[in-house]
């Protein structure tokens, strides 16, 4: 049986998705929390605008109103999409099985990272073409983002082909039955990911001193607005998600790896 606060959320995130640019940024900010946060993330604080349509106030701003709502209720409670099948795992305890742990970084971090590195990669274009004369850190940050963008894929897909099959032989495996190659295949994993950590977390931070720390000027267009917060969502995914892999997971690995020994 679900609990109160869970259908509450659900309800939310039900009542959300059914509201137009016609609704008051009081009556979205009412129905979910979050998309409260996010309005006032860009500069629409609700307060600000109470009885104003998302709509009126985006004309005001000559904003796109059908973009920033498509982005609040994408973003709103986590991934709205989940929420009715589902609530977010919770991080795995030292008794579960490092599958669990695989799946749940691969849930919580990898998934909802790609979807902000795609939406960011599907803005910036549009971004530098409306801004990219009038604000020279967007092409400074360019350079440094296309690298960082490359650098985080290939460093997701050697998680997917590479770390994450080596840690489930680890996992499925018994001390007796695990050879020894493929523990010093799962070592130099853990020295990769090391190395690439470091490399993507300098990337990202040259990026945001760049790229004007992520803060949009005030005559911004809603996508610059939005790809902004997006970014700063982003360092915040992938610095939990560097912190859950050295202070959690691969610890825990090193304990399998010493029992299996």
């Amino acid at each position: 049986m679900k609990s109160d606060k869970t259908t509450t959320i659900m309800n939310n995130v039900k009542t959300l998705t059914k509201l137009t640019a016609d609704a008051t940024l009081s009556e979205i900010a009412t129905v979910n929390g979050e998309a409260k946060e996010l309005l006032a993330s860009i500069g629409l604080n609700p307060l600000d605008h109470q009885d104003e349509t998302l709509r009126s106030v985006c004309q005001q701003k000559k904003w796109s109103e059908e973009e920033v709502l498509k982005w609040v209720k994408r973003h709103a409670n986590g991934d709205s999409e989940k929420l009715p099948d589902g609530n977010g795992k919770s991080i795995p305890t030292s008794g579960e099985s490092l599958l669990d742990w695989v799946e749940y970084l691969e849930e919580q971090f990898l998934n909802p990272i790609n979807n902000l590195l795609k939406e960011i990669n599907e803005n910036f274009p549009r971004v530098q073409k409306i801004h990219g004369n009038q604000y020279n850190w967007l092409k400074n940050m360019q350079w440094y983002y296309d690298k960082f963008s490359e650098g985080l894929r290939m460093y997701y897909q050697f998680e997917q082909q590479k770390f994450f099959p080596a840690v489930k032989t680890l996992a499925n495996g018994r001390s007796t039955s695990i050879k020894h190659g493929s523990i010093q295949k799962l070592k130099r994993c853990l020295t990769i990911a090391e190395r690439d950590q470091k490399r993507l977390s300098r990337l990202l931070k040259t990026i945001r001193r760049k790229g004007n720390d992520f803060e949009s000027p005030d005559l911004a267009c809603s996508t610059l607005c939005i790809m902004n917060e997006n970014f700063k969502a982003l360092e915040e995914k992938l610095t939990e998600q560097f912190k859950f892999e050295d202070q959690r997971l691969i610890p825990r690995i090193m304990k399998e790896l010493k029992n299996k020994s």
